[in-house]
Formats: C-alpha cells, structure tokens, sequence
C-alpha cells in the first residue's frame, strides 16, 4: 500500500512518521520531507511507496496513486504556541550555524511581536496554516495570504480535508494510531512515541529550555485573528471524526 502523511508542523506528525518510516524498506522511502516534489520526475515517484512532508494539497496531488492518505490537526492556537516555543528554544549556535529565520525571529521577538511579525516568511507557518495548505498555493498569494474570501477559503479547504483517509488528533494520538494501524495491518507501538515532546527537548542538542509568557487579552486577540479559519476546520474536522468513529 503506498502511503502519503501529510504532515502539519507541531502537530505529532513527526511520532507518526517515525512509526511508519520503519514499516517500509529505505529504497521506498521518498527522501524529500519539506515539499518540493516538483524536483522528481513522475517516474520516479513512482518508485517509492512512503511520503511524508510538510506538504499543501497541491503538492499531495503531484504524488502517483493510489494513496492511503493521513493527518493530523491540532487545536490551532495550541499549535501556533507550540511552533514559537519550539522555535524559541533553538540555541543561538545552531541559528546561525543554519541561518534558520523563523527561530532567529521567536529568539528575538517576544510572543505578541512575533504573532504580529508579517515577514521572513512567518505568517505562512501561523496565519490560518491549515486553510491555507489545504487550499494548496494557487489560492496563496506571495506572501502566503489566502486570496478568496473566508467562506470560500473554509469551503473549499474543507472538500480537500475530507479527501484526506484518516484525520487524527493530537489530542488523541493513541485513536490516530489505532485507525492507522488497523489500516495497514500492523501491530500497535508497545509505548507510544513522542519524538518531538516538549518533555525531552531540552535533552537534545542545540536546544534550550524557555519560559512561557502568561497570554495576555491582547496575545488571545492576535491568536484568534490568526487562527479564525482554521478553529473552524479544526472544530468541523473534530465533529465529523467523532461521528465517524461511532459509524
């Protein structure tokens, strides 16, 4: 069975590719995780049974079927904290060692400056990311803003959404793993894996640990503003599941 997780950053998806990448043989593994499958030609693509990328749904589209196709969303506001602290926790070292912009940014700027920050890039990994990567990047424009009107952008980011096979939740990544390997007839993990946790990373390298600011009304203002399209898919996305699970 060929399959493709879409991965959504700060969302678990990284547990469930560690999973799963082990389930195929290297030569099957495509090697692209960030989104440029553009630079494979179709035949070569073709050779590989397991993507897993920071993908839009224009890219999941380039890649040969048929496809067992997984997800994972989180709360939205929680995944945008997530990214920033996350960020923020890079060592100054590997910053510039990599030229890593987005953690140069959340190091530099505290929390409501960076949420408000509309360069480098940044408001493509926090502004209403889920729309917008469901959407995929003929509906962005060149600085990731959506470019249809909100009730479109949630329509149609919605269809592709519910193209997708399996639709799970960090908040339960044990159901998520549950339908995952039913799916593909493997056994359950012993231990469920978190390989990105805020718990150990302060055990890895070039990371440092980061205090939290207390959110503000004005903090909670500039989060709803970024995330009113995706609470929206993300609590239809919940009900549907919900639903689905009892069918």
């Amino acid at each position: 069975m060929r399959v493709a997780l879409v991965h959504f950053p700060k969302t678990g998806g990284t547990s469930l590719h560690d999973f799963l990448v082990d389930k195929f043989p290297p030569k099957a593994v495509c090697p692209e995780r960030i989104r440029s499958f553009e630079r494979f030609t179709r035949e070569e693509l073709q050779q590989f049974d397991y993507f897993s990328a920071h993908m839009d749904f224009a890219r999941l589209s380039l890649l040969p079927g048929p496809l067992y196709t997984i997800t994972v969303l989180r709360e939205p506001k929680a995944r945008i904290l997530s990214l920033y602290y996350f960020w923020r926790a890079h060592s100054w070292r590997i910053i510039e060692a990599r030229n890593l912009t987005g953690p140069r940014r959340a190091k530099e700027l505290g929390l409501l400056e960076f949420l408000k920050h509309r360069s480098d890039g940044i408001p493509s990994d926090v502004d209403n990311y889920y729309a917008r990567s469901l959407l995929g990047r003929h509906w962005s424009g060149p600085r990731g803003e959506i470019v249809v009107s909100d009730e479109d952008a949630l329509r149609l980011a919605m269809r592709n959404l519910l193209t997708i096979d399996t639709i799970g939740f960090t908040e339960d990544m044990a159901g998520l793993f549950q339908q995952v390997t039913r799916r593909l007839g493997v056994e359950m993990p012993a231990e469920m894996p978190w390989a990105r946790s805020s718990k150990n990373q302060v055990n890895l390298p070039d990371m440092e640990a980061v205090e939290r600011e207390q959110i503000t009304p004005e903090i909670d203002a500039q989060l709803n503003k970024l995330t009113r399209l995706d609470r929206v898919i993300y609590e239809n996305a919940k009900r549907m599941f919900v639903q689905q699970s009892f069918v």
